[in-house]
């Protein structure tokens, strides 16, 4: 179970509390099968339900956590997209942080982490405007983490994997009449 919010629960609003019940409830039936891809989703939705809300570090906690199952899966594209879901999450924690320099600090270079995981498994993808799409994802985290020599070399992949699917696409003989 992820650790308490650090936000008082009064200031969020109905809508929001009903839709983390939800997810808590699916938690629960997931936990009850311990299967990868019910608990993969389950944690998933609940981390969207407090990044929704604010509580960005709890959110971290449970997308870790969905990372984790998703990787039993076997399938790279579920667990890059959470690992960039990951990235994004824990970007807007160190600007929720930001008058708290040395946490904001610490927090982008931990964001470094997923972004870089996704570098090294996109490869893995099973669609190659999926691997473009994820490597665009972390590049314009990476970006916002200061570190713009690694986004553009993950930009400059991504223009690579776009320009090879063109050539292929463009050498595939055309059926006609």
């Amino acid at each position: 179970m992820p650790a308490m919010p650090t936000h008082p629960p009064a200031a969020w609003n109905a809508r929001a509390r009903a839709a983390l019940t939800a997810a808590l409830a699916e938690l629960d039936v997931a936990e009850v099968s311990a299967q990868a891809l019910p608990m993969s989703q389950a944690l998933a939705q609940l981390a969207r339900c407090y990044r929704r809300m604010g509580e960005h570090e709890v959110a971290a906690q449970c997308l870790r956590r969905a990372c984790s199952w998703a990787g039993l899966l076997g399938a790279a594209d579920s667990r890059l997209d959470l690992l960039c879901e990951l990235a994004e999450t824990m970007l807007e924690a160190s600007v929720e942080h930001g008058d708290d320099l040395p946490h904001a600090r610490q927090l982008r270079d931990q964001t470094r982490d997923p972004c870089f995981e996704v570098s090294r498994l996109c490869g893995h993808c099973a669609d190659p405007q999926w691997e473009v799409s994820v490597l665009l994802r972390v590049s314009d985290v990476l970006d916002h983490c200061g570190d713009h020599d690694d986004a553009i070399a993950l930009q400059c992949r991504a223009l690579e994997l776009i320009a090879r699917h063109a050539a292929v696409d463009a050498a595939e003989p055309t059926l006609g009449p």
